[in-house]
């Protein structure tokens, strides 16, 4: 199938940990035969003006849409599949790692590892869309650009987070069900640990709980900056966890 691989980020003070993982995605995407495109902060451009108003400034609401938005031009195009892979997404085993889907479209398996509120861990499975396939003739992505128009223009105040993401995604897939890609996970932050430390009980049942073997993780770059579950996510500890899955501890 003819296959774009599209990714966005800025193009200033881009963390050298970022700058890997896109390097990781490029690399991947050459082996596959896939054609790769990049775009800076024009990719904001792609969703109308009045979105991007009452996203209220948040850049993953704004790229939500963006990404549904040129994957319609890409498949009305020369192009018969799309993948998208969010900049903080890291291809650390890209010699087993190959997208299976070859018709509709498919989005990736969250498994959230947090503290449980009685005692020690608890795993919680979600969808994220941190990678989005969509082919040729797919019933969900003009639905899915729809719904994130018709729910923006209907939110009075701050819009939650991650509304027309996961939350959305969730809801439709615990509903009507669709396919979701396991061997592209989701670091939360106690996972982020384990995986810069070498190991540990967070990543253990992450890996118990993915119905795949992990290939590539998403990094949660929104976190850096924060103390989440107790860990303090730097950029430091992005990089050691970066350099630690390309070591092969994922």
């Amino acid at each position: 199938m003819r296959t774009i691989v599209y990714q966005s980020f800025r193009t200033t003070d881009v963390p050298a940990w970022i700058e890997t993982c896109l390097s990781s995605v490029r690399g991947w995407t050459e082996a596959q035969g896939f054609e790769y495109r990049f775009f800076g902060d024009e990719f904001l451009d792609l969703v109308p003006g009045w979105y991007g108003e009452k996203a209220g400034g948040r850049i993953p609401i704004v790229t939500d849409l963006a990404r549904l938005l040129a994957a319609r031009v890409f498949l009305a195009g020369e192009f018969e599949r799309t993948i998208w892979l969010d900049a903080d997404v890291l291809i650390f085993d890209p010699d087993h790692f190959g997208i299976s889907v070859t018709s509709g479209f498919a989005f990736g398996e969250e498994v959230w590892v947090q503290p449980s509120s009685t005692a020690g861990l608890r795993a919680y499975r979600n969808v994220h869309n941190a990678i989005c396939v969509f082919c040729a003739g797919n019933p969900m992505l003009d639905f899915y650009i729809h719904a994130c128009k018709t729910i923006l223009r209907r939110v009075e105040g701050g819009v939650p987070p991650q509304i027309v993401g996961p939350k959305l995604l969730g809801a439709l897939h615990n509903m009507i069900g669709f396919e979701l890609i396991g061997e592209v996970g989701m670091l939360s932050p106690l996972t982020l640990l384990d995986v810069a430390n070498g190991g540990g009980r967070a990543l253990d049942l992450l890996r118990e709980k993915q119905s795949a073997r992990l290939r590539a993780v998403n990094l949660c770059s929104s976190l850096a900056g924060t103390e989440t579950d107790g860990v303090t996510i730097t950029n430091d500890l992005l990089e050691q966890a970066a350099t630690r899955l390309l070591e092969g501890v994922g």
